[in-house]
């Protein structure tokens, strides 16, 4: 085998390595993806169900907050994704929260006896 061959067959190889690693991110960034634009109406629906839920019982902000983060991680089991992080999910709710603020001011919310 002359150097030209050795050279050719040593990047061929090397390259299919990297093309494989890269589809391989790839393939895991576009789960990503995925997970982050389902986690945005999840997370808006989350929010309204913890509040009309705090219309019929009484709920403090947190507990409205903790509701709504457990519904989205649930959807998104049920779904078959899992997400390592639950940050991301506390802070889709969040927004959520700010971006429906106006919407949710007309549940009217149980006092707390």
């Amino acid at each position: 085998m002359n150097t030209n061959e050795l050279v050719v067959t040593l990047l061929a190889t090397v390259l299919t390595a990297v093309i494989s690693y890269c589809g391989h991110l790839l393939a895991k960034n576009n789960q990503a993806l995925t997970i982050l634009r389902a986690i945005e109406p999840l997370a808006k629906d989350a929010v309204i169900a913890a509040q009309k839920l705090g219309v019929t019982e009484y709920m403090t902000g947190m507990a409205k907050k903790n509701h709504a983060v457990q519904a989205v991680t649930q959807a998104l089991l049920n779904a078959g994704f899992t997400i390592a992080d639950e940050q991301v999910i506390k802070n889709a709710v969040e927004k959520a929260y700010v971006e429906q603020k106006e919407l949710l001011a007309q549940y009217p919310q149980k006092k707390e006896d």
